[in-house]
C-alpha cells in the first residue's frame, strides 16, 4: 500500500493494527502520525475536528473507564493507493465505570458494547471518521435511564 508502512499487509490489517495498538495498548501518542492533525471525527452528537481533541476527549474518557478496551472485530473496506482508502469496522468495547465523568458518579458497573467506525485513509493517514456507539446500551448497563 503506497505510503503505508510496510508492517500492514493490507487495509483491514492497518485498520485493526492500529485500533490495537492505540486502544488495547493505549499507546495514544500514535494518534499524531496516524490520525491527521486537523481530522474530522463526526459523532451523532456533532463534528469535531483536530487530532487534539481527539487525544483530550480519549484521556477524558480513560478516567472514567480505565479498563477500557477496543477490540475491533471486523473491516469492510474499498479503495486503492490513488484515491485513498475507506473502511467502516465494528468495535466491540468493554469496561468499568470507576471514574467521575461525563457519566456521571462512578458506578463501579461494568460495560460491554459495540461501535462502529467508518474511517477515510490515505498514506497512513485517517483523515475523516465517522463513529457511532451503542451510548444508551452504555448507560443502561450503568444504571441509568437512557432517556435521561
Amino acid at each position: 500500500m503506497k505510503g503505508f508502512s510496510n508492517r500492514w499487509s493490507d487495509f483491514p490489517d492497518y485498520i485493526l493494527g492500529i485500533t490495537h495498538e492505540i486502544w488495547e495498548e493505549r499507546q495514544l501518542r500514535t494518534l499524531d502520525h496516524y490520525y491527521a492533525e486537523d481530522i474530522v471525527m463526526r459523532f451523532p452528537s456533532g463534528l469535531a475536528q483536530g487530532n487534539a481533541g481527539v487525544i483530550d476527549g480519549t484521556m477524558a474518557t480513560l478516567a472514567e473507564f480505565p479498563d477500557r478496551q477496543l477490540m475491533g472485530e471486523d473491516v469492510i473496506w474499498s479503495g486503492d493507493e490513488e484515491t485513498g482508502y475507506l473502511s467502516s469496522h465494528r468495535i466491540l468495547t468493554t469496561g468499568t465505570h470507576l471514574g467521575n465523568g461525563a457519566f456521571g458518579e462512578a458506578t463501579g458497573e461494568s460495560f460491554t458494547i459495540r461501535a462502529i467506525a467508518d474511517c477515510a485513509a490515505k498514506e497512513d493517514t485517517i483523515y475523516d471518521e465517522w463513529l457511532i456507539r451503542d451510548v444508551a446500551g452504555l448507560a443502561e448497563q450503568l444504571g441509568w435511564d437512557p432517556k435521561e
